[in-house]
């Protein structure tokens, strides 16, 4: 859904710029062509990129948070990550997505097609490789996620969830950390492939031994080096 602010958005005002896959590029190139950025706007719980369809382009998250899905069958679905701004959310230039990525707060995409994509390629190689070592940084996360699915016992793979989740969005709180992301039962419950009661047992054991601390939707590691031995 556009909006507003998706159409003053600009990627030489951009705050979250340092941290953009496209940072290499001159933002005044970027916003000098009305085709170069396209800027969309999405609501809460609303879906960015749909599993199974074709991608024509580059998307990246300019505003706000998004958490990336995939089917595992019989209807369940394995959340695999969440987003910040400057992340890329789709690098595929032709393959059917692979996987679903949905807004958890008000977001605002930058879309670049793909010709565009190409030109952007051509004038700066070192973007190219940027792309290429964040997808390799996706994939080896995915392959962690699923050897801890098939052979992680569900507290060693709630521990590596949250430690992973302390460390792509935590916060400093006193002498812990705070996963500076809103959570549910059921996102923990989805990364790491077990059912709610189940999660929501292991969560009050690790709360038990002060270990963390559940301020629903806020989670927070009181003890991150004390977690990391428990699992």
């Amino acid at each position: 859904m556009t909006g507003p602010d998706a159409e003053k958005h600009s990627c030489i005002s951009c705050v979250s710029r340092s941290r953009c896959v496209l940072s290499v590029v001159e933002p005044e190139l970027l916003d000098g062509s009305a085709s170069r950025v396209q800027w969309v706007r999405f609501e809460r719980g609303g879906t960015i990129v749909h599993e199974g369809t074709p991608s024509t382009g580059w998307v990246v998250l300019c505003h706000g948070r998004a958490r990336c899905t995939v089917s595992v069958g019989e209807g369940k679905r394995l959340l695999l990550c969440f987003y910040g701004p400057g992340e890329l959310l789709s690098a595929s230039l032709s393959e059917p997505h692979g996987f679903s990525v949905t807004a958890v707060s008000h977001c605002t995409i930058g879309f670049v097609a793909r010709e565009h994509v190409l030109n952007l390629g051509r004038r700066y190689p070192e973007l190219l490789f940027q792309v290429h070592q964040r997808f390799e940084e996706t994939q080896r996360h995915l392959a962690t996620r699923l050897m801890d699915l098939a052979y992680g016992s569900t507290r060693k793979r709630l521990v590596r969830v949250l430690l992973g989740l302390g460390e792509e969005h935590g916060a400093p709180e006193g002498g812990g950390v705070r996963i500076d992301i809103p959570l549910s039962l059921r996102d923990l419950a989805e990364m790491i492939g077990a059912a709610r009661p189940t999660t929501s047992g292991e969560l009050q054991a690790l709360a038990r031994r002060g270990l963390i601390k559940l301020a629903w939707p806020t989670v927070f590691l009181l003890d991150p080096n004390g977690l990391r031995r428990f699992g």
